[in-house]
């Protein structure tokens, strides 16, 4: 899909995609001295998606996530001194170390909630767009889950409830199995749920192609605004080889963006994946298109370095929660 952006959406793509990838690496390299963070279900591979979502939503949309969540909240513009501290359980983070790795939240970037239940962020999400219909304003909520989550019958009773009240709900399934797959689910393709619904679908778009996936949310984005209505979007992911580690690992080795300019570097056991990186593939993008160099590509990598070493300084020295706020914020 030839996508034209101007050179500042696409250094924009690229720079979220960039500080996900550090961020979710610096993740990898902490684990050995922090090990009790326990899985990291990282977001390596699907940064395309978090990226284009992040640049196209606006200031008081609503999000909600799964459980792969670090991408999605650097993408909205947490800061990753707060996301990496409640990564490791500290004081600092953005819930105060309660929520861990897999449920980082922060109200005032739009987040309602990160789950790791399978559906549950749709039904959450569904009930956030009843609450800003009620509001009468143009706001969305925006709901992302994968592949895995469609055989959940919570998810056809969202889909329902959303078409049958109209409301602003803006459906993302990550698709990172084999595209269009029937799973466990009685259909030849996943967008027959929410089609049978009446939920406007938009064509399945390369989730790797940071480009194409902003053009597609954009497009969807306007949509519900305009018409209150909810949109189903699904970006076919090619999956990172490490994806489902038990203990986190440079599965493809540190993400070296000279292979973007340099074949030869993108050679030997990892081609496949070389070849479909978004990260990668951005950068070549804008090289050819000269919309930006080698020199500027290497300079945002610099900056979020600096910008990480930061945020780890500051979440290592945070605390840990005192064991007398163990009862704080619970309902009984």
């Amino acid at each position: 899909m030839a996508v034209r952006l101007s050179a500042k959406l696409r250094l924009g793509l690229l720079k979220r995609m960039l500080l996900i990838r550090r961020f979710e690496e610096l993740n990898i390299e902490i684990w050995p001295r922090h090990s009790y963070m326990g899985r990291q279900h990282l977001y390596i591979g699907h940064e395309a998606i978090a990226a284009a979502v992040g640049l196209a939503a606006k200031r008081g949309d609503i999000c909600n996530t799964t459980h792969r969540n670090h991408g999605y909240v650097l993408a909205r513009g947490v800061d990753p001194g707060k996301a990496l501290a409640e990564v490791l359980g500290r004081e600092g983070g953005t819930n105060g170390g309660r929520g861990g790795p897999w449920h980082i939240s922060d109200k005032d970037h739009g987040f309602l909630t990160t789950s790791a239940q399978l559906g549950g962020g749709l039904a959450l999400g569904v009930g956030a767009a009843f609450g800003l219909k009620a509001k009468r304003g143009n706001r969305v909520s925006v709901v992302h889950f994968g592949d895995g989550t469609m055989p959940e019958g919570l998810v056809y009773e969202s889909f329902n409830m959303a078409s049958v009240l109209a409301l602003p709900v803006l459906f993302v399934c990550e698709n990172n199995a084999i595209p269009e797959r029937g799973g466990l689910l009685a259909v030849k393709n996943w967008d027959d749920v929410p089609r049978a619904l009446s939920i406007h679908c938009e064509p399945p778009v390369d989730g790797n192609d940071a480009g194409a996936v902003y053009t597609v949310v954009d497009k969807a984005l306007t949509r519900i605004r305009r018409s209150g209505k909810p949109v189903f979007i699904q970006p076919n992911v090619k999956a990172w080889p490490g994806s489902h580690k038990a203990v986190p690992e440079y599965t493809t080795g540190v993400t070296d963006l000279a292979m973007a300019w340099d074949a030869k570097r993108g050679k030997g056991p990892n081609a496949a994946w070389n070849r479909t990186d978004p990260i990668l593939r951005m950068a070549r993008v804008l090289l050819r298109a000269k919309q930006a160099s080698r020199a500027d590509i290497e300079a945002v990598d610099r900056k979020i370095a600096r910008r990480l070493k930061a945020a780890l300084t500051y979440a290592e020295a945070s605390p840990f929660p005192k064991p007398r706020s163990a009862l704080t914020g619970i309902f009984a």
